[in-house]
């Protein structure tokens, strides 16, 4: 299967696409997995940034963020015998961001987009990796009838980099 889209905002300023082909497998009927693997490249006009005091006040930040997400999910299913089974999913997940334009809020209201912001001149808004492994594992066993014992699992794993960068698919994937 293979799955898709596109959508444009806040005046044509911000974007996104993504795609994400599958494949499901049954193999028996005590046997089946699924796997899908997921890109998303989007460009957020208006995300928010942080808050910040300058000269007593409040700021409120916003920058445009170019962020690239990878993903792939796996799953697995299996029945060993009518009372035992055996689930595994796991997920790498890199995605990379990288802010540019800093903008504070000048008036909320306004109807004009581009008149909702102005310049904000604190330095280099940055950007950031982050690279995770989800998975969990879980063994159900109906040691009687209407008695069941779930043995469960779960793991994440998770690599915060809050530097401005780029996507590296190679690089970025080995490490998760």
């Amino acid at each position: 299967m293979l799955f898709g889209g596109a959508s444009r905002g806040d005046d044509g300023r911000s974007s996104s696409r993504w795609l994400e082909p599958s494949l499901q497998v049954r193999s028996s009927s005590r046997l089946s997995g699924s796997l899908a693997l997921n890109y998303d490249s989007r460009v957020t006009d208006a995300q928010w940034h942080s808050n910040r005091v300058v000269d007593g006040s409040m700021r409120y930040t916003f920058a445009r963020l170019d962020q690239q997400t990878l993903r792939t999910t796996v799953r697995v299913n299996y029945t060993m015998t009518p009372t035992l089974s055996l689930q595994v999913y796991g997920q790498p997940f890199v995605t990379t961001g990288r802010y540019s334009q800093w903008r504070e809020l000048a008036d909320p209201r306004a109807e004009v987009y581009g008149e909702r912001f102005r310049p904000h001149t604190s330095g280099d808004p940055g950007g950031f990796r982050v690279r995770e492994f989800r998975s969990n594992t879980v063994v159900r066993w109906e040691y009687r009838p209407a008695s069941v014992l779930f043995l469960v699992w779960q793991q994440g794993r998770n690599l915060s980099e809050p530097t401005a960068s780029q996507f590296r698919f190679p690089q970025d994937v080995a490490q998760v």
